[in-house]
């Protein structure tokens, strides 16, 4: 039986109070709930921005200035100006970006905004009835996949083995059931002459490595006074991976390093 999932696109609306007139019976935002924004997408904050009477406030008088500060180290994220949307609600809109949000740690931040008006005072905006000035934003993680990061492999010498260089094992995810599984290397030379190799491993034993075919149908690639990256793909369903490399008896460079990716 089909199952139906319903899913919502909303924007997020939130009530601020301008108390620059002291005469006004004061009628602030009843209360200030938590606003959670993810990363890998952009966010839209609504704002309303209301006198103490609860009547719209004019911004073409003046300027709105938003601030995410983070909340542990008052650390200042970014600041901005509000854009004003519709003048007679009141209405102005904030777009927190996808990149403002990728190198910020999860968790909790403060959000204030600040009105200037012509005469250049800026004043704060209120965010409930006990004059908190700060909107409160969590950084959750978003529905996009996160990506890894590259293995960097360094060499040691693996004495007695045909003069071979062998580098560190990574472990990779095995992928079962399938019989394949894409695998990406990038090898960095310096005026390398000599032969790369790939092995891998179902169980890292020092029985169990086998040669991974990335030539031209050979079990090696054959770089001549090379100074630039090459990348290698391959399929294989692995356990663990390791590289060697081969110098020949000419060779005047070396291999600066490996990156990997399954």
């Amino acid at each position: 039986m089909a199952e139906t999932l319903t899913l919502f696109k909303y924007e997020t609306d939130i009530h601020l109070m301008l108390a620059d007139d002291i005469n006004k019976t004061v009628n602030p935002p009843m209360n200030n709930k938590i606003i959670k924004i993810y990363k890998g997408v952009d966010s839209v904050l609504n704002f309303y921005i209301k006198d103490k009477d609860r009547k719209a406030v004019s911004l073409t008088s003046g300027t709105l200035t938003a601030y995410l500060v983070n909340h542990t180290t008052s650390n200042l994220i970014f600041s901005r100006l509000v854009e004003e949307i519709d003048n007679t609600t009141g209405q102005a809109k904030l777009k927190i970006l996808n990149k403002d949000l990728t190198s910020i740690e999860l968790g909790f931040y403060d959000l204030s905004l600040t009105f200037t008006n012509v005469d250049g005072e800026t004043l704060s905006l209120y965010t409930d009835r006990a004059d908190n000035a700060k909107v409160t934003i969590e950084v959750k993680d978003g529905p996009m996949p996160k990506l890894v990061d590259s293995a960097s492999v360094t060499f040691s010498t693996d004495g007695g083995t045909g003069g071979k260089e062998y580098s560190s094992a990574v472990e990779v995810s095995s992928i079962a059931p399938d019989t394949t599984g894409n695998h990406t290397v990038v090898a960095y030379f310096t005026n390398y002459t000599g032969n790369l190799y790939v092995e891998g491993s179902i169980e890292q034993t020092a029985a169990g490595w086998f040669p991974i075919t990335i030539g031209s149908g050979t079990e090696h690639k054959v770089y001549t006074s090379v100074s630039s990256p090459d990348p290698v793909n391959f399929t294989a369903n692995l356990n663990w991976i390791r590289f060697a490399h081969d110098p020949d008896a000419e060779n005047a460079g070396t291999v600066d390093k490996i990156l990997y990716r399954s």
